[in-house]
């Protein structure tokens, strides 16, 4: 059975519009995730005053027992969302779990000395991550980030915003291109959508949020400790919540290989799950999977949460280094590689990141 790889008919003007404005609108979204958050940071400070820890400890630990019990409850309703979706395999509700999950991410934009303050309100829900010192835990995170930045460092550049401000952008794009293929492929009333990105990725929409997401992460990692009392990153969050969507997106495919049987079977053996890569690596990636389950990948929703906590231990085990070496020093990722050499991050990042 062969899979048509292009619709039918493609109105060219109409999707050379919709890509141009694509592509302005993923510029503009790019830079919005920094600069909205700044905004809403600057109005919720007049609601949600800032607090100096150094000057009324007491008060601040009034404050926490109260907010204590809320961040515990957020996190659970948030986890429940989650689980909910899984059970009752309504996915839409299990990736809304998981932007929540990442959304205090956000936090670190707020431009006020208490992590509680303002905008870093949203980080109530991570009380637990903070309170027993996990956030660092997803720390191997950050090696795809490592290694151009380093590289780019020894010559004299420092790419570290640049960087993170292009993973942003490129995973609004991805999504874009899977948005405007998946639109296309509903008007040709295809239940299953193989051509243009789908080529490339059974899954752009997921992989464009992961991407986007890493992006904001770095971004995030990049806020000087001055904004929040201390910046530990957010690896451990992201690493949750990209791969409960990677869950969504297994469960997802079980789904579609009952419901379009041959050619979903089929498309699976010409495209990869999320973006192409070597076989031998794709090997290595999925040998956890083979050996807990004997099988590259999960056949019902039980098998995909065992997935789920197979690679969320491997990674964090991976992470344990950075951990117990303390790298970088202090976990401030907003300065390595450039500390200790430099006073400082690179001008272009007070110009997107500075206060107002």
């Amino acid at each position: 059975m062969k899979i048509p790889e292009q619709p039918q008919k493609t109105n060219v003007p109409v999707l050379s519009f919709v890509t141009i404005l694509g592509i302005v609108f993923t510029v503009a979204l790019t830079f919005a995730t920094i600069w909205i958050p700044r905004i809403l940071s600057v109005l919720l400070t007049g609601v949600i005053p800032d607090v100096n820890p150094g000057m009324d400890p007491e008060f601040v630990e009034e404050f926490m027992k109260i907010a204590r019990p809320i961040g515990y409850v957020c996190l659970a309703a948030v986890i429940i969302l989650i689980i909910v979706g899984f059970i009752t395999r309504r996915k839409n509700l299990s990736s809304l779990g998981a932007i929540f999950f990442f959304l205090p991410t956000f936090g670190y934009f707020a431009g006020s000395m208490f992590f509680l303050a303002g905008l870093g309100i949203l980080r109530i829900t991570w009380t637990p991550f903070w309170e027993f010192n996990l956030v660092n835990l997803g720390d191997i995170a950050y090696l795809p980030y490592m290694i151009p930045t380093y590289l780019f460092h020894r010559v004299g550049l420092d790419v570290r915003m640049l960087l993170a401000l292009a993973v942003t952008g490129l995973g609004f794009f991805i999504f874009l291109l899977g948005t405007i293929a998946w639109f296309y492929g509903k008007v040709e009333k295809r239940e299953t959508v193989t051509f243009w990105i789908y080529k490339y990725s059974r899954h752009p929409q997921y992989l464009g949020y992961i991407i986007w997401s890493y992006g904001v992460m770095l971004q995030a990692s990049l806020a000087g400790i001055s904004w929040g009392g201390s910046n530990p990153g957010a690896s451990l969050p992201w690493l949750i919540s990209s791969l409960i969507v990677v869950c969504i997106a297994l469960a997802e495919e079980i789904s579609m290989s009952k419901r379009d049987r041959d050619t979903y079977l089929k498309y699976k053996e010409s495209a990869p799950f999320m973006f192409p890569i070597p076989k031998f690596v794709a090997s290595l990636v999925t040998a956890p999977i083979r050996v807990l389950l004997g099988k590259n990948q999960p056949e019902n929703t039980k098998e995909a949460v065992g997935t789920f906590a197979v690679y969320c231990i491997i990674l964090v085990l991976l992470s344990l280094p950075f951990v117990l070496l303390t790298f970088p020093p202090d976990h401030e990722w907003w300065k390595w590689p450039v500390w200790p050499t430099s006073p400082g991050p690179s001008p272009i990042f007070w110009l997107v990141l500075s206060p107002f």
